[in-house]
Parts: structure tokens; sequence; C-alpha cells
């Protein structure tokens, strides 16, 4: 592949989210990077049909939504399939199959287990994505097998955090760690749903605070709060995860994940 990699597109889709051109089993599709899923790829169960996908057996029916608190009827599953970004191409990649809501259109989803494996490097600030080039200096990530996956160790309002780098949407933080960093949540404006068809109270962060990231601290603007585990539905561990550093940030600041090395550098 070219040094300078493919482009990434930044679409408004509930936050800032890269996407980029692939094709799976030789059918175009545009893909949004998600390094905050778990898998190596998903598509919706329309593009699964449209490109001809042979699908197993569904394997949980509550999963998958098509709006906010609603899930779908087609449940998760999964496909095998080649999978091209780029010049670069994997055979037999499985790949999720599930609903997503489509206020805006969404084909699928890179997730972490593909960034990994094909060692991808998430330039954010250039808007480009590429395979080749010398690991990326910065700040080594810690990679958490219970959320599955990058996470840095830092200090946020004086206090120890664990945030997961995540490419999509804007800076999150738990409800549980906001109490516990002092931050002030402001009145409930939205809700939010996750893939099992849980809802929660978005409130936004209020009063200004940084986050220590690469040598400085960074200013957080418009971060927002709620509970990271009822979003996800599962139980919270004794290490929880304090929130997610997402692309509206990362975008700000210049950031290069370099998932090959686990290494994250932000703008001097």
């Amino acid at each position: 592949m070219h040094r300078d990699g493919v482009e990434l597109t930044f679409r408004q889709v509930s936050g800032l989210r890269p996407f980029v051109a692939a094709e799976v089993d030789g059918h175009a599709v545009s893909l949004m990077v998600h390094s905050n899923a778990g898998f190596r790829a998903m598509v919706t169960h329309d593009v699964a049909a449209r490109t001809g996908l042979w699908l197993a057996p569904v394997e949980r029916a509550d999963y998958g939504i098509e709006e906010v608190g609603k899930l779908g009827s087609r449940g998760r599953t999964t496909a095998t399939a080649s999978l091209r970004v780029g010049n670069d191409v994997a055979d037999g990649v499985e790949i999720a199959v599930f609903d997503v809501p489509q206020d805006e259109p969404v084909d699928g989803m890179l997730g972490v287990g593909w960034l990994r494996e094909r060692g991808a490097v998430v330039d954010l600030g250039r808007g480009r994505l590429h395979f080749d080039g010398p690991p990326a200096a910065g700040t080594s990530l810690v990679w958490d097998e219970d959320w599955q996956a990058y996470v840095v160790v830092s200090t946020a309002a004086g206090q120890p955090v664990r945030f997961v780098v995540s490419t999509v949407a804007g800076v999150v933080v738990d409800t549980v760690a906001a109490d516990r960093l002092g931050l002030g949540l402001g009145p409930v404006v939205d809700s939010d749903g996750g893939p099992t068809g849980s809802v929660v109270d978005v409130r936004p962060v209020e009063g200004s605070w940084t986050v220590d990231l690469d040598g400085r601290p960074r200013p957080v603007p418009g971060a927002v709060s709620w509970d990271l585990y009822a979003y996800a539905n599962r139980p919270r561990p004794s290490g929880a995860i304090d929130g997610f550093l997402g692309c509206e940030l990362l975008v700000q600041e210049g950031a290069v994940v370099d998932f090959s090395s686990g290494t994250l550098r932000l703008r001097p």
C-alpha cells in the first residue's frame, strides 16, 4: 500500500466518526473505523443480503437495534468473507452481522480485532489509515482484555484514570468516574442506546477540565457522561473503565493511533 494510505471520510453519526471505503467479497461498502468495537468487522443484515454472504444460524436474538432502545428482529450472526481496504486484502475474515440504526446510513464497521491483526495506523489528524511505515512513537497503550480495547492510563482532575482510546464520537465519562473525579454534570439532555436495547441518560460534563496525554494536559471540551456498563449491558468490574477518549478530541489533538505497536501520539 502507498505510504499515504487510504482516506478517512468524517461523518456526523451520533458524533463525529471516520469511515473508509472497503470491499466485502468484492462489493463496495463504507465501513466506520470503530476501535471501541471488540469484533473484527461487522455489516448489517441488509448489506449481508446485498453482498450475498452466507449467514450462520442466529447466535443472539437479543442483539442489534433498529433505533435507540428498540431491538431489531434479526439478531446477531456471523459470516466469513474477504475484506479489502486499499491494497490490504484479508481472506476468511469472520464478520459479525447485526442491525444498527439507519438514521444516517451505516453499512458496517471495522473493529479493533481487524485494526490489530492488520497492523493499522489511524492518523486522525491527517485523515488517513495506513499499514506501513515505522511504528508511531508516543504513549504506550494497555490492552484491556475485559473491554477488548486499548486503554491509556493517565490522570484527569488530579486523579488516576483509564480511558479507552475510541476512534468514534466524543469524550464520554462514566457516571461513577465523573463522581470520583469531582466533575459536575448538567441535567439530562439526551438518551443513548446499546446494541442489546439498553438505554442510558446522557448528561453534559460542566466546567473546564483536562486529561494528561502524551506529555501535557489537554483540554476536554464538550464531554458527556453516562453509565458505560449499563449501556453495554454488562456487570461493572473492580477495575472499571473510566471513559472513552473519542474521535472529536483525537482529531482536535492530531492523534495517531498505531494498532500494531499499541501507541498513541498527539500533536506536541
